[in-house]
């Protein structure tokens, strides 16, 4: 069709909906309902186009910071993760409310009681506003090179709880998933891996932890750790939506910690069934792993299976659930210095 070309190039016609106006042409045609048939193909091509932009989700990373050695890592890593066009980040960084400051700080004769400095506390949100301007500066830099045109980097600093003031934002902001470090500056560790995991109990979205050492940019073989939970599938499906961007294996592993191991074959046996589609195409591997020794049995699997990420579900158990339970929790995966997706239950 003369010029048909021209307008799709104008609007940024996707190929699927191209095949849907086609389909959608062909049925007015039949009905005879078009009479200037170029203006009304077009005229179709521009509508289901803009109701898809409309109606896409936009994919939300929050990305809280404390400008340790580890942030441009982590914001490096979350800018990997962007797998479509229409995304928002927004970092952002949490001022203390009040800090304490011992009395060895100053000279003799001051107040030997922690007080309140205000002057300090100002100087650090001086200090945070240029670090955080810097900072952008870096993650903008690293979005131009992944060649990602519609990206919208937002930021702000905020004053709280660290623990609270991410929740809040959380409810604020609606971010797909958050990507955070697992340690902070100085002897505070603000974002340390006791943050990370309090956040991976507190919000119902995906977390991804990454932890100073780490070295990986790219995930490709995944753990995901299961216990035959009923939100295995579902669990499963989210890591492939969240990741989808890279050629990723999920190894789908129970680490068998008990003698009733046919109970265990059976329920992966009926996971992988719900899953048979994700097999034909080699992306899923599914295994068994006897465990009498938990942590030299996970370091050992990610070693012979070069695992480069963990995920798993975060429950919110209590302490009493982890003390007298033996089974594979936050804390174990914590020590292997991997990315951790944490999804909530």
């Amino acid at each position: 069709m003369h010029g048909t070309a021209t307008y799709r190039d104008k609007v940024n016609i996707h190929l699927v909906d191209l095949h849907k106006s086609n389909y959608i042409f062909c049925k007015f045609k039949i009905f005879g309902l078009l009479i200037q048939k170029d203006l009304i193909y077009c005229l179709f091509l521009f509508c289901i186009n803009k109701v898809y932009k409309m109606t896409e989700k936009i994919l939300k990373i929050l990305i809280p910071v404390d400008f340790s050695v580890n942030t441009i890592n982590t914001c490096k890593y979350a800018v990997n993760l962007i797998n479509k066009e229409n995304t928002e980040i927004h970092i952002f960084h949490i001022l203390p409310d009040g800090l304490m400051v011992p009395d060895s700080s100053f000279p003799a004769g001051i107040d030997t009681d922690a007080f309140l400095n205000t002057e300090y506390l100002d100087n650090l949100r001086v200090s945070a506003k240029n670090n955080l301007a810097e900072l952008i500066g870096i993650v903008k830099k690293e979005v131009n090179k992944s060649r990602n045109i519609n990206i919208k980097v937002t930021s702000s600093i905020l004053s709280g709880d660290h623990e609270w003031e991410i929740v809040n934002i959380c409810k604020s902001f609606e971010p797909t998933f958050i990507v955070m470090g697992t340690k902070g500056e100085g002897n505070k560790n603000l974002l340390q891996g006791s943050m990370a995991k309090k956040i991976m109990k507190k919000v119902d979205i995906p977390v991804i932890a990454v932890p100073e050492k780490s070295k990986i940019t790219i995930p490709n073989n995944i753990l995901y750790a299961t216990n035959f939970s009923e939100f295995d599938y579902s669990k499963i499906m989210l890591i492939f939506n969240i990741l989808k961007r890279f050629d990723i294996k999920i190894h789908v592993t129970h680490f068998q910690m008990h003698d009733n191991i046919i109970e265990s074959q059976r329920k992966m046996e009926n996971l992988k069934e719900k899953l048979k589609e994700q097999r034909r195409d080699a992306t899923i591997l599914f295994n068994i792993v006897d465990s009498k020794n938990k942590n030299l049995s996970l370091s050992t699997f990610c070693d012979e299976f070069e695992i480069d990420t963990i995920s798993f579900i975060s429950y919110s158990s209590n302490i009493f659930h982890y003390l007298f339970t033996n089974e594979m929790h936050k804390k174990d995966f914590f020590m292997l210095d991997l990315p951790m997706l944490a999804l909530h239950e």
